[in-house]
């Protein structure tokens, strides 16, 4: 796993990529040539203080970890959070996750 942290790639990551959203995250999903799954993850400032920012990206970042297998390589996969997921469990937020991901056709089920 591969974590964005340049401005540019964000930027081509919404640019290029497919919208998909749901009530506590939004996800741009787009192939790219390189040999792994690259994320990023960005929560606006609107969202509330440092502390629920940083819970949120650590929530997406271990929805992401848990469901890696079920992602094919080569893709860039861009998640911001909304200000529905302040306060929700972990379980809430991989199912949002998961649900985005099947939608985007990204996920393989098992």
């Amino acid at each position: 796993m591969l974590i964005w942290r340049v401005k540019l790639e964000f930027q081509r990551g919404y640019k290029k990529g497919k919208k998909y959203w749901n009530r506590h995250l939004v996800i741009y999903v787009f192939r790219q040539s390189l040999s792994s799954t690259r994320l990023g993850i960005t929560v606006s400032k609107k969202i509330g203080n440092s502390v629920k920012r940083n819970r949120l990206k650590r929530l997406i970042r271990e929805s992401f970890r848990l469901s890696q297998q079920q992602i094919p390589q080569g893709y860039d996969i861009v998640v911001v959070g909304r200000s529905a997921a302040v306060g929700v469990k972990c379980q809430q937020i991989q199912a949002s996750f998961l649900q985005l991901l099947q939608q985007a056709k990204v996920c393989r089920s098992e």
